[in-house]
């Protein structure tokens, strides 16, 4: 084998060049193996939904520097790349401005993920409004690149990490323990028990099977409107992508608790008057009226 290296120098090489990408191949899938692994061990540990985002771009980044230094690695075992490479680099400004310049888009969605890392202004899971894009919706990912935002009608919204980095951005969840809450809006009569209407609602959604976290749903009364008072509950959840799902049977769930325990729902009614026949006609917008 020797001899075959010594007479054919490119074989060598390319022997080489060969093994360094397959060790770097595989050193980097054993890295991200042994770090999910580990964070998923840290995480069921923890009793809140939290740290997601460090966790995943701890990760990406870290493979991605192993793969980076094995190519450049891989490159330095070629003889003539590898005096190109140290010559550009050494001398070549232009084309590093140039180079530089077509890259500054994506190394500033990198950087810009660093930061949203470091600083988290948002974690998974989080209910965000882009006030500027007019975007609602709950953050599932952020990558290298880009943060995945799952839209309210079920889309998913790419939004490259320098705009996340630099726009306003409404994060209904930042500080609130970091489980995402599914909001239940609904309205009760003028003549309700409003601390049996709170409780009962209370219980009803403390009984979904997706409900997560220590406290009991919050339920609070945020006003009165043109046909009773308004009632807003809070149902926390650890999964984001469960948001439609949670928020259909919660509402199943809070309306079956409020017949049971005779809590009426109102609805509006409408009297249009005729004055010249000297008739009111009231419409109803229950069927059942």
């Amino acid at each position: 084998m020797r001899e075959l290296f010594d007479a054919h120098p490119t074989i060598k090489t390319l022997v080489i060049v060969a093994a360094i990408l397959i060790a770097t191949a595989l050193l980097a899938r054993l890295l991200k193996t042994l770090l999910n692994k580990l964070l998923k061990k840290l995480a069921s540990r923890q009793k809140e939904y939290s740290g997601r985002v460090s966790h995943k771009m701890l990760v990406k980044f870290i493979v991605a520097v192993v793969y980076v230094l094995g190519f450049i690695t891989a490159v330095n075992q070629i003889p003539r790349l590898a005096g190109t490479l140290t010559t550009i680099l050494a001398g070549s400004g232009v084309l590093a401005v140039i180079i530089g310049f077509a890259a500054q888009e994506s190394f500033g969605n990198l950087i810009h993920g660093v930061f949203l890392t470091l600083f988290k202004p948002f974690d998974v899971g989080d209910r965000v409004i882009l006030t500027e894009k007019n975007i609602t919706g709950y953050v599932e990912d952020i990558t290298l690149r880009h943060t995945v935002i799952r839209t309210v009608t079920y889309t998913r919204a790419l939004i490259p990490n320098a705009i996340m980095g630099s726009a306003i951005v409404e994060n209904i969840d930042y500080g609130s323990g970091s489980l995402p809450q599914v909001p239940i809006s609904v309205d009760v009569s003028f003549d309700t028990d409003l601390d049996k209407a709170v409780r009962v609602m209370g219980k009803a959604l403390a009984t979904h099977p997706l409900c997560a976290g220590s406290a009991p749903p919050q339920v609070l009364v945020t006003g009165f409107g043109a046909s009773g008072i308004s009632l807003l509950g809070f149902l926390p959840i650890r999964d984001a992508r469960e948001f439609a799902s949670a928020a259909s049977n919660a509402r199943i769930l809070v309306k079956k608790a409020f017949d049971e325990n005779g809590i009426v729902i109102p609805y509006q009614t409408i009297t249009i008057s005729n004055h010249d026949a000297g008739e009111d006609i009231r419409v109803y917008t229950s069927k059942d009226s």
